[in-house]
């Protein structure tokens, strides 16, 4: 599949029914999120409040996030938060004599936390819509198989 791009960043000419099923895609995701407004008690310091907070934020201006992404939202914050401040307390000491820092393997771990956790929220475009146009897919194909050329 080739790079997914916004119904509103698309040029070219598009027909009707083609704006109507990328809508249709982009709504498909949206399941509610009042549960995000407030982060959880067990976030793990300040730096994963306010990372929760920016992202909870940012979704909201065009929202595909939703209460069932609490969990995974807040563990993306904590290790934010954590891969934060091990890159704080790493600074630009990466080896001690020839060993590398075990604080690196620590910020390694977490990053791909972070990616891994990321990718289940579709922190990108891509995987939002990618998400998005599945669903989309899968209702065509319900209405097909149950109303066929009508």
């Amino acid at each position: 599949m080739g790079r997914v791009v916004p119904l509103e960043n698309q040029k070219g000419n598009l027909n009707s029914e083609v704006i109507k099923r990328k809508e249709l895609e982009q709504e498909a995701v949206f399941v509610g999120n009042e549960q995000l407004e407030v982060p959880p008690d067990w976030l793990v310091d300040t730096i994963a409040k306010n990372e929760w907070k920016r992202l909870v934020k940012e979704f909201n201006k065009k929202s595909m996030i939703s209460n069932l992404d609490y969990n995974n939202l807040g563990a993306y914050c904590n290790a934010f938060a954590r891969y934060t401040n091990i890159v704080k307390k790493l600074g630009t000491k990466v080896l001690a004599g020839r060993e590398m820092n075990p604080l690196v393997m620590l910020e390694l771990k977490y990053s791909d936390e972070m990616k891994r956790y990321g990718s289940l929220l579709g922190l990108t475009m891509e995987a939002r819509l990618k998400a998005g146009s599945g669903l989309v897919t899968t209702t065509e194909q319900k209405i097909d198989n149950e109303f066929g050329d009508v």
